[in-house]
């Protein structure tokens, strides 16, 4: 090195001393710089990290903390406010929030002591928060100054899901059910405690029968890649199966549950229903069979009672005549009571749906009991509905709505003394496009009802006195067929009473409106001599009531011949022409049904089409119904009255030659008022959608879905109604309201429907030749 010749030779140590102490100085400020960027950088990495960190220098303090690590222990300052300061103050703010306070600072204690590694320790704390701690002894980290390294991860949530996984995953073990799990080999790769304890509870042979139906359900299940569920047998137990299949893991989940409880208390409600079911049909088959035992021999007394009648009486055999046949007409009002009663009970109470005015309706059939209530001394007066109704046309049942009426004003004449008062009102509640709400009273002056008594009444054979049967007569069972008939159309019946001074029964109905309709019938004069020079087969059993058709037939001026059973019936009309078939329906060696059938195949279009009236002693609405649909014309059940008989017979055998259309379009002229545009408009709407329908009616009678059978019915009926289609009211009365139950006897519905759709499909075929000219 040159020295300048300024400098002393004796200075040249010195010199050099002092130009190493500058680039001394020089590296320890590039040192402490990058230091300083060093410590910056980490600082700066720190702070974004999302790990809490702490650094702590060898004596004790805290060299670095950031934020991160402040939130997660929620302390009370910021993260620069911690630097420099002792690890103890930072320290008894976590221990404080600690859930075990005692236990974390021993164990920090500890780790410090050992200064050994440990990585993942979780530690809760007891705001509910699980956080995560590594701790490591280090010398320095990045150049800087350090003894130990704390980092804190918050692992809530993966605990929650940690925890929530193995206790999913100890279920099937925990499960009291039995759980299997079978691969596509039929292996079982897995079975909880539950089914190990069901498998060692079972023979060899069960256990056998048990696997082998497993394996079966786990190949069903992965080859159709579908869930499903079976119950089976297992031992002396049954079990439902639900079969769950995992195709991408190639095994299947079998899931059992215990159903034995279940499966025996069907069984003894299936017994129980069996027997329950078999009482009701025991008692409608008795009930059937001694209303019809009972009509039969009151048809022979009721009918020679009006041959009687037409004898030379004096006036105390007159008093003996109308004393028989009041008591006739009583026993078959009691008689038709009980009936109802049984059909109420076992759900069977049939309702009609046909257009008629309430008004005129209800005040025709109360006429009768009007004339009674006078005859004893009773002063009547009413409210007609149509004075607040002046259309008070609905759709409905007009014989079971007008029972009701007749029941509570019956009950009124019969409780009310001569001299008393009886008060009849109806009156429209409220209305809406579609439908009237109306309500009937009947208020009398007699006897009154206990209030006590005021509920009892209307139970079946109750009265609300104890004399009460004895004194004025009856079964009780009016008043519960009345408010039977009531609730089952929607309404309400109900009594105001007090004792000694009267009583009030009203009803409320919600009734569909409907259009009004032509209510003119051709009626004639009782015997006018349109039945003169007829010939009529009469089929039936009993002698007696033989004798008092051919009484009223002869008198008529109609031919009789007569047939002891089905049988004497089918081969005199193959031998014989007439105009009529009168048929009983319970015979011996061959029913009235099974005659009518015999007759309806006969080849000859002209007599298989003979009128058939059916004489009947079942009083049952399904009954006829079923008459109808099996080929009969009317029906009429005994005892009949005279004039009822002679105007059936005259709509049979009409004096005009017979239509020889399949259909009547007078009803639909009839609403039409003249409108030729709104006849062809139903025709043809007719033609159109009909077809359709018939396919469809065909389509469900084959597959025996009877419900669907009604509702086509149901559809179409209108349309059928309106053009006058032939000879299948009774089939679509049948089809539409009695639907077969499952395992009953189908083949009467199956006739019905063919009946029906032969003879809508002869309408459609017909109409569009009367097209041109309609």
């Amino acid at each position: 090195m040159t020295f300048p010749p300024s400098v002393p030779p004796q200075f040249a140590d010195a010199a050099q001393a002092y130009q190493r102490i500058q680039e001394l100085e020089q590296e320890l400020r590039q040192v402490k710089e990058d230091a300083y960027t060093l410590e910056t950088r980490l600082q700066h990495l720190i702070s974004q990290a999302q790990e809490g960190v702490i650094l702590i220098d060898p004596e004790g303090r805290i060299a670095l903390v950031n934020e991160r690590c402040c939130a997660l222990w929620d302390m009370p300052h910021s993260a620069s406010h911690w630097i420099g300061q002792p690890w103890q103050e930072m320290a008894a703010v976590m221990f404080g929030m600690a859930a075990d306070q005692l236990a974390f600072e021993q164990r920090v204690h500890e780790l410090r002591a050992k200064g050994e590694p440990v990585f993942n320790e979780q530690l809760e704390l007891s705001d509910g928060r699980v956080l995560e701690r590594d701790f490591v002894p280090v010398q320095e980290v990045n150049g800087l100054r350090a003894r130990t390294m704390i980092r804190f991860r918050d692992i809530t949530e993966y605990h929650r899901a940690t925890e929530q996984l193995r206790a999913v995953a100890s279920i099937p073990g925990q499960n009291p059910n039995p759980i299997f799990r079978i691969d596509a080999e039929g292996q079982v790769l897995y079975n909880n405690p539950s089914a190990s304890a069901l498998h060692a509870s079972l023979s060899e042979t069960d256990q056998n029968r048990l696997l082998a139906k497993a394996q079966r359900l786990a190949a069903t299940a992965l080859a159709q890649n579908a869930p499903w569920q079976v119950d089976i047998p297992v031992g002396t137990s049954f079990y439902a199966v639900f079969v769950m299949p995992f195709p991408e893991e190639s095994y299947v989940n079998l899931y059992l549950i215990n159903i034995t409880k279940r499966i025996l208390a069907e069984q003894e409600l299936n017994h129980a229903k069996d027997e329950a079911e078999a009482a009701v049909r025991a008692r409608e088959n008795f009930l059937a069979n001694m209303s019809h035992e009972i009509r039969t021999p009151m048809n022979g007394v009721l009918g020679m009672a009006t041959q009687l009648s037409k004898t030379r009486l004096d006036a105390r055999q007159q008093e003996f005549l109308r004393v028989i046949r009041t008591s006739g007409q009583h026993l078959l009002s009691i008689i038709n009571d009980v009936l109802d009663m049984a059909k109420i009970t076992s759900g069977k109470l049939e309702f009609e749906q046909t257009p008629f005015n309430l008004c005129d309706s209800m005040g025709e059939a109360i006429q009768p009991l009007v004339h009674q209530a006078i005859e004893k001394g009773i002063t009547v007066t009413g409210v007609p509905l149509k004075e607040s109704c002046p259309i008070p046309w609905v759709l409905g049942d007009p014989y079971r709505i007008n029972q009701v009426l007749i029941n509570l004003l019956a009950n009124a004449v019969k409780f009310t003394a001569r001299g008393g008062h009886i008060t009849v009102v109806g009156q429209q509640l409220t209305e809406t496009p579609e439908t009237l709400t109306v309500e009937f009273s009947v208020t009398d002056t007699g006897i009154g009802i206990p209030v006590e008594q005021q509920q009892r009444i209307f139970e079946g054979f109750t009265q609300a006195y104890a004399d009460t049967t004895r004194r004025f007569g009856g079964t009780g069972l009016g008043l519960s067929i009345s408010r039977a008939i009531v609730e089952q159309l929607g309404g309400t019946l109900a009594v105001e009473s007090e004792l000694g001074q009267g009583s009030t029964f009203r009803f409320q109905l919600t009734l569909p409106r409907s259009v009004p309709v032509s209510t003119q019938v051709a009626t004639s004069a009782f015997d006018n001599g349109t039945l003169q020079g007829r010939r009529a087969l009469l089929v039936e059993d009993n002698e007696v009531n033989r004798d008092v058709a051919r009484m009223l037939l002869e008198e008529w001026g109609v031919t009789v011949d007569e047939a002891e059973d089905g049988i004497q019936g089918v081969a005199m009309y193959q031998q014989h022409d007439y105009d009529v078939i009168l048929m009983d329906i319970q015979m011996p060696g061959m029913s009235g049904l099974e005659a009518t059938a015999l007759i309806r195949e006969l080849p000859d279009a002209a007599k298989a089409n003979v009128p058939i009236l059916a004489l009947t002693a079942n009083a049952f609405r399904a009954d006829s119904a079923k008459y109808l649909a099996a080929g009969m014309n009317e029906c009429l059940t005994k005892p009949f009255e005279e004039a009822e008989l002679y105007q059936v017979l005259e709509k049979l055998m009409p004096t005009a030659a017979p239509a020889t259309n399949s259909y009547d379009l007078t009803k639909l002229r009839a609403l039409s008022h003249g409108r030729e545009a709104f006849v062809l408009k139903i025709i043809r709407s007719f033609l159109s959608n009909v077809p359709a329908s018939l396919s469809q009616l065909e389509a469900a009678a084959i597959a025996g879905d009877w419900q669907q059978v009604a509702a086509i019915i149901h559809h179409i009926k209108p349309g059928i109604e309106s053009l006058g289609v032939r000879e299948v009211a009774g089939a679509m009365q049948q089809l539409e309201q009695h639907v077969p139950a499952v395992g009953s006897e189908q083949v009467p519905a199956h006739e019905a429907v063919a009946r029906v759709v032969s003879q809508v499909k002869r309408a459609l075929q017909e109409l569009p030749r009367e097209l041109p000219q309609e």
